[in-house]
């Protein structure tokens, strides 16, 4: 298929409102997708200009010359004729010879011409050509580079699936918007499909042209400072003296020098010859302190052979959740010398990443009869959690801590209260999640310090934050975290996957369906159980026959993990028809009131508040979950028929980022406007509560319509914006208001503000 256009709508607007008048110079860097752009219009001539055709007076206008008569005014008559009273556009109007930009002048200050063109911003354009914009003979528009969400949809289109978010950010960053650039990497790529979710697992791709086009950037610089350049591509930032010839090639921070593009840095790499290469980074490897660089390098040099140095390395990697490079270093370690700690580590690196098997290998070969409390406490969390061996794992696990994090996922919460003492962070932490089960939890989290011994504590600590959070009703401080931790992952590994579910989960209970589905969907396989019931859940709200999901949950699902439970049911109250009470019951049993008053309002959702209202009385009067008592107010609305009370509930749970259940309150409230504009915001969700105020989707160009006119744009401006008659305004906003049910443009920028405020 052809190269998609999109996300340039206003630009559009502009260029065809101008062929409507005088013209249009469309002005922007090479390849930011000026042409692309004047191929959505109709002409009646498209000219090109060269630099080889520069030197030839009218040489651009030859079509249009007499082949006899060769006389300079007989020529310059013979085009003007030809082209008066047509659409004209010129590509690359920077280029044109002096005649010829001449010629284009008096067309557009004559008006005897409709002249659209293109233009590279930064180049000596003729004086003729300059004076069309600076003489306000047409008006000139800055094409700027497309943004991260357009280039992922161009993607997307040619791709015909979705996009996982790390290529995405790859790519985006490499082109910049750059569409010339985003073309031409795409067209080199080496694309893999993981269930239907497109990416890119190797170096960013470079096609023959497009390295052409960077070396030519390249190709006058001198050798030493294409040293620079090199040292650069392999080891920057770096405190380099740089001459002035490298002005452009490079960009100066608060680091030292980068490379100004990262797409130079591929094209250094890939040209340079290994034994350079090897002497780049033996050299950077010798003058940077940066102890994480310097062991990556020697490790891609071959001349890493310092035990001390690999193991520092893989603790600092593990200790920010890089754990593709904290396994390469390790390994690396414990082949070198670096014996038990370096065994221990890469273990423990193993366990996060769900290779039970191997860490547990791992573990054995190196273990004594004195090993540290918290080695045995990692060994025998692995062996309970990740490969069910319980009982060996009850004998291990000797730090209270450890013991109740086992007695917590096993749902015997008091015993492992006992074991805990609130003045230990750590020991606080599992508190603190017990607490939010039971629906006892008032905060602060307690900050943990970071454990040497375990890289990755880092990474438990902030997953059991995101877990009291989000299930005391705290959405904001827990999607905070959770993305945070997400984009900080610079890879596809388990570490980050674990995230993509977690965001997933908030997302959903933020109402962004869509958005939850598609971190589900990018999501390698990790926590296969929980990515099912969020995942079945979501397709549930959507819609959709989620029974299958369900299903292959159900069989995944793992001994113990009680706390997680809730999850299950949830899949299992919205995907399975199940009761919500039964799962209200199974939670009370063992004492988590937190996810007894989440199925209680389930119940609510699915219109049996007079069943649950009492209950959800007296959790709100025992427990602190921040959303109990709205869910009260729920109920309790619903059942005495308080259109108002309803209207203020939507009210309360749109401030607490729950849209989803705001939306479905304001369509039980029947404030159509109210709903209108919380709808908007829940992606294609249809649950039984929303279904009491359907709306009838609105066609593309209904929606087109109405957002203009919601932006205070006249029918007949809308009608010359989008190129339709006035009559044709008319009729889609008449559809578009019975469809929204209702009567007036104010009502209608009501239902819009979203759309209003992401515009500014």
């Amino acid at each position: 298929m052809g190269w998609p256009f999109v996300g340039r709508d206003a630009e559009l607007v502009a260029v065809r409102r101008a062929v409507r008048g005088a013209g249009l110079i469309v002005a922007g860097p090479a390849g930011v997708g000026k042409t692309r752009l004047l191929d959505e219009i109709a002409c009646d001539v498209r000219l090109r200009a060269t630099a080889a055709m520069s030197e030839i007076p009218l040489g651009v206008m030859a079509p249009f010359l007499p082949s006899v008569d060769p006389s300079p005014l007989a020529m310059l008559t013979a085009a003007r004729t030809a082209l008066r009273g047509r659409v004209v556009v010129v590509d690359d109007v920077h280029l044109l010879d002096d005649a010829s930009a001449g010629l284009l002048h008096q067309l557009v200050q004559h008006r005897e011409a409709v002249v659209v063109a293109t233009l590279r911003s930064g180049e000596r354009a003729p004086e003729p050509v300059v004076a069309l914009w600076k003489d306000e003979l047409l008006p000139r528009i800055e094409l700027e580079p497309l943004g991260r969400p357009a280039v992922v949809e161009v993607l997307e289109t040619v791709l015909g699936g979705v996009l996982d978010s790390v290529t995405a950010d790859r790519l985006w960053t490499a082109c910049m918007g750059n569409m010339l650039l985003l073309r031409e990497m795409h067209f080199a790529a080496a694309w893999t499909s993981h269930g239907g979710v497109w990416s890119l697992d190797g170096p960013l791709p470079l096609s023959a042209r497009l390295v052409e086009l960077i070396e030519a950037h390249l190709a006058a610089v001198p050798d030493e400072d294409r040293r620079v350049l090199e040292l650069l591509a392999f080891g920057e930032p770096l405190d380099l003296a740089a001459s002035e010839s490298l002005d452009g090639l490079v960009t100066v921070t608060d680091e030292g020098l980068r490379l100004a593009h990262p797409l130079y840095g591929e094209v250094l790499r890939a040209q340079c010859p290994p034994l350079r290469k090897r002497n780049h980074q033996r050299y950077l490897a010798s003058v940077l302190d940066d102890p994480l660089r310097v062991a990556v390098l020697r490790l891609d040099s071959g001349t890493a052979d310092d035990p001390d140095l690999l193991l520092k390395a893989a603790k600092l990697a593990s200790a920010t959740g890089g754990v593709v490079l904290a396994e390469r270093l390790s390994r690396a370690a414990w082949s070198v010398g670096g014996g038990v700690e370096a065994a221990r580590l890469l273990a423990y690196v193993l366990v996060f990443t769900d290779r039970a098997e191997e860490a547990e290998e791992v573990f054995a070969m190196v273990a004594t009869d004195n090993d540290p409390v918290e080695v045995r406490t990692m060994r025998g969390m692995n062996l309970g959690w990740g490969l069910g061996r319980s009982e060996e794992a009850a004998d291990m696990i000797v730090m209270p801590a450890g013991r109740a994090v086992m007695l917590f996922h096993a749902g015997r919460y008091d015993e492992a209260r006992a074991l805990l003492s609130a003045s230990d962070p750590g020991e606080a932490a599992v508190l603190a999640m017990i607490d939010v089960v039971q629906g006892r939890y008032t905060g602060p989290f307690p900050v943990i310090p970071p454990v040497s011994e375990v890289g990755l504590g880092a990474e438990m600590n902030t997953f059991s934050e995101v877990f009291v959070h989000s299930l005391h009703g705290d959405l904001v401080r827990a999607e905070r975290l959770a993305v945070r931790a997400h984009q900080e992952k610079a890879e596809w590994d388990s570490m980050r996957s674990s995230w993509a579910v977690s965001c997933a989960a908030l997302a959903c209970a933020g109402g962004r369906l869509l958005e939850a589905r598609r971190l589900l969907q990018e999501a390698r396989p990790a926590q296969p159980f929980v990515r099912l019931c969020v995942l079945a859940h979501v397709e549930a709200l959507l819609g959709n026959d989620a029974r299958s999901l369900l299903a292959e949950a159900e069989e995944l699902a793992p001994p113990g993990m009680r706390p997680y439970r809730h999850g299950l049911w949830t899949a299992r109250v919205w995907a399975g028809g199940a009761s919500p009470f039964d799962a209200a019951a199974e939670a009370r049993s063992y004492g988590e009131f937190a996810a007894e008053a989440l199925h209680l309002h389930d119940a609510v959702r699915l219109g049996r508040a007079a069943e649950a209202v009492e209950r959800l009385r007296e959790l709100a009067s025992t427990t602190t979950g921040l959303l109990v008592p709205v869910f009260v107010a729920h109920a309790e609305a619903l059942v005495r028929n308080d259109p108002a009370g309803l209207a203020e509930v939507a009210l309360r749970f749109e401030e607490a980022g729950f849209v989803l259940h705001a939306a479905e309150a304001a369509a039980e409230s029947g404030d159509r406007v109210l709903f209108g504009r919380l709808i908007g915001a829940c992606e294609g969700a249809r649950t039984p509560a929303l279904a009491r105020m359907s709306l009838v989707p609105l066609t593309q160009r209904e929606r087109e319509v109405a957002a203009l006119a919601a932006r205070g744009l006249t029918n007949r401006e809308i009608a010359e914006s989008l190129v339709i008659s006035v009559r044709t305004v008319d009729n889609h906003l008449s559809h578009a208001y019975a469809k929204l049910g209702i009567a007036t443009r104010g009502e209608l920028v009501s239902l819009f503000a979203d759309d209003l405020a992401d515009r500014g």
